[in-house]
């Protein structure tokens, strides 16, 4: 078979592909990472879509792992240019009477700000975070950089400390009834359970991932953003990618994953050309990876149905994106520490209490278009200037929506629904004024999945995030340990442990699994 050889191809160049692609070819491979796009980089993405100028994120931007990140420090991920910036006021929550409730990087402010509204809720967040912070360092942190471990080998670990016990507990537990256990206000309740949709792909009634409040309320992971854009984090493993001696392509739509006598031989593009090497790893979707490229004629029936009852994300997003003559004004109420919300990273606009989240999760599971408006938002431009002209700022709106809506088609209620959402945020910020917009610009669920069809039905987490497809079980118990049916076909992307979001976890597993298949030596394991 004619083709360009390589000793590894790697099926998609969002993040997880170009960490894999560096690691592996820092090892001495030759790799190359396939990209059907123009740009690398997947949810890494900046762009100008309202007009010249203004950069708008438009999927990745709250970074929450790059503090803990392997890859980070690992490929020095700054000389490439990759800068964070870490704010402050790492969230807060506006109510329609103008008080805020903030989160700081600051334990001390936090607790100031809770003590507001339940000087009991305040006491139990500083009670949780010097229970939970080196837990979590140490046991839980650890464990989104290795390959899940059997469920009964977590009970034994976890068993054999009081914390232990404690999270087993929560594991059996919803975010909502973790929540509502700790807490006694309401608002506190709300701005916890505001970080699970993004960027981890949680809904506060998912059963068994109560676990997720303490790693909220601990911050052991950091909310931060890629100065310059997303998109300059992207360029970073491209960079390199390029130094470690990889290779990439672009436009390149992989069509056939090659197999002969049961193994991995290469991979056929749309074009009909073929690129051959002994290991393939795809990172895009578990049912595009094996229902397309596979085949199901190249698989036990058997698997082919757990494949096909891979459950997809739950819900989706609408997106709009503001350029604006000057940055919102949130009205607030006199006293200390409401005017924080005017510098708070993550907005929670509309999510005032965890029914506010009851309500718009059910529109969504109906399939309707939400009557609902309530918002996770940011100014990307209060935090680095440089995303918009000098004195002017970007702003975004990202409303939970259903992919499909009944009775009506995205493209037909676009317009008018961007309308309802700034209108929503002008009862909060009565600045964002027609005059103060220059432009709008908006993304539908299904201009997400049009775009990046990793991202199907405009899930961007590439897999619902709950209990029964998590850990062990992500995607699915067989390909767990990245390596799939296909002798020298690995798996590395979103769909797999620890799950979405920028945390390179599954790219930096796979550099590991396929180094210990090839018995070679770890270069980062001797630094």
């Amino acid at each position: 078979m004619e083709g360009a050889k390589y000793d590894a191809l790697i099926i998609g160049a969002g993040h997880n592909g170009m960490v894999l692609g560096c690691y592996l070819a820092k090892a001495g491979l030759k790799v190359c990472v396939m990209e059907r796009r123009l740009e690398a980089g997947g949810g890494l993405s900046t762009e100008e879509i309202t007009i010249p100028g203004f950069a708008h994120n438009l999927h990745s931007y709250f970074h929450d792992t790059i503090n803990i990140m392997p890859a980070y420090q690992d490929l020095e991920l700054e000389k490439f240019n990759a800068r964070y910036y870490f704010p402050p006021v790492q969230a807060g929550l506006i109510l329609p009477d103008g008080r805020a409730l903030c989160i700081y990087n600051d334990l001390d402010k936090t607790c100031e700000s809770i003590a507001r509204f339940s000087a009991k809720d305040a006491k139990k967040w500083r009670e949780i975070v010097e229970n939970y912070s080196e837990f979590c360092s140490t046991v839980i942190i650890p464990a989104l950089y290795s390959p899940p471990s059997p469920p009964s080998e977590q009970i034994v670990i976890m068993e054999g400390s009081p914390e232990g016990m404690e999270w087993l507990r929560l594991m059996r537990m919803s975010p909502r009834e973790v929540v509502d256990e700790w807490f006694e206000n309401d608002h506190v309740k709300a701005l916890v359970l505001h970080h699970l949709p993004f960027p981890r792909g949680i809904l506060p009634d998912y059963a068994g991932i109560g676990t997720v409040v303490p790693l909220v309320v601990s911050q052991v992971e950091h909310s931060q953003m890629a100065l310059g854009g997303s998109h300059m984090t992207a360029h970073a493993l491209w960079r390199a990618l390029l130094r470690y001696g990889g290779e990439t392509t672009s436009l390149t739509h992989v069509e056939k994953i090659l197999i002969e006598d049961g193994k991995t031989v290469g991979v056929r593009t749309a074009e009909g050309k073929n690129y051959l090497a002994p290991i393939v790893v795809s990172t895009v979707d578990v049912k595009q990876t094996f229902l397309k490229m596979v085949g199901e004629e190249n698989l036990e029936p058997g698997f082919v149905d757990k494949v096909k009852g891979f459950r997809l994300d739950e819900f989706s997003v609408f997106c709009v994106h503001l350029a604006l003559r000057e940055a919102p004004k949130f009205k607030t109420a006199r006293g200390a520490g409401n005017d924080d919300i005017n510098r708070s990273f993550r907005l929670n606009i509309g999510f005032d209490t965890p029914d506010d989240y009851t309500e718009l999760v059910s529109e969504i599971r109906l399939g309707k278009l939400p009557e609902k408006l309530a918002f996770t938002a940011s100014v990307p431009t209060w935090f680095d200037p440089s995303q918009a002209p000098e004195g002017y700022h970007t702003m975004f709106l990202w409303q939970l929506a259903p992919y499909r809506i009944k009775g009506a088609k995205w493209e037909d209620v676009n317009d008018e629904y961007a309308e309802r959402c700034i209108a929503k945020l002008r009862q909060y910020a009565p600045n964002i004024t027609k005059d103060n917009i220059m432009g709008v610009g908006t993304q539908t669920p299904v201009d997400i999945s049009n775009r990046i069809i990793n991202m199907a039905e405009g899930g961007v987490f590439m897999g619902r995030m709950n209990f029964a497809q998590m850990e062990h079980f992500r995607p699915l118990a067989e390909l767990a340990q990245y390596r799939t049916p296909i002798k020298g076909l690995y798996m590395a992307g979103a769909c797999m442990h620890p799950g979405g979001g920028i945390i390179a976890g599954p790219g930096v597993i796979a550099a590991d699994v396929i180094l210990d298949d090839l018995q070679r030596p770890k270069w980062w394991e001797n630094k």
